[in-house]
């Protein structure tokens, strides 16, 4: 790279950590946040989970909600068990698994209860630094839990508590409560292409 160029390079890093610089000062709010995780693409809960582990790193307490994953062990879940992670991890997955294995609306409804009713039970706790609510949409999309009672609920919870919301096709009106908004576009999947999921990758 010749001088000229290595020359604007450097001015442009430099107007960008200006404004970077900026936005860090501006940010002095410290409290707990909303995070929605939307969209088709492969990755809400695995990124959810991400979190998750992050939050363990630094000592944090957590709670977990999987709400139509119970009828397998995920590997997040399995390596949380094997490294005596889960006494730092409260966990819960609706008795169900997935709705549409069952086609029984009020075996679901049933189930959906029940999680949520732990749900409500972690976002009351200020012991809880991170509450993750793994595919939640679906039991509003589905009607299964009132949008208005889960919305009010996770508005009253402790001021420090971060709530993270992973699924497709999230509400407006959980997306206007939200704080960051992610949504993952599915661009193309191996499953698409007849590629078996894999334990470890998939799930």
């Amino acid at each position: 790279m010749d001088q000229e160029k290595k020359q604007n390079h450097n001015e442009r890093m430099l107007r960008k950590k200006a404004v970077v610089d900026g936005a860090i000062e501006r940010a002095q709010d410290e409290r707990g946040i909303v995070i929605v995780i939307t969209g088709n693409g492969k990755g809400k809960s695995t990124s959810a989970f991400g979190t998750l582990f992050r939050a363990l790193g630094h000592g944090h307490r957590a709670g977990v909600v999987q709400f139509i994953k119970g009828m397998q062990s995920t590997g997040e879940v399995i390596f949380l068990q094997q490294h005596g992670l889960d006494s730092a991890v409260q966990y819960h997955a609706m008795a169900t698994g997935f709705t549409w294995d069952t086609q029984d609306w009020d075996a679901d409804k049933r189930a959906a209860d029940q999680a949520w009713a732990v749900a409500a039970g972690m976002l009351q706790d200020p012991e809880l630094n991170l509450v993750v609510l793994d595919e939640l949409t679906y039991m509003l999309k589905f009607n299964y839990l009132d949008t208005a009672q889960v919305i009010a609920t996770i508005q009253a919870r402790p001021p420090l508590q971060t709530v993270i919301v992973t699924g497709r096709a999230a509400r407006p009106e959980l997306l206007e409560l939200a704080d960051t908004v992610s949504e993952i576009a599915d661009r193309k999947h191996a499953y698409k292409a007849g590629v078996k999921a894999q334990a470890g990758i998939d799930f």
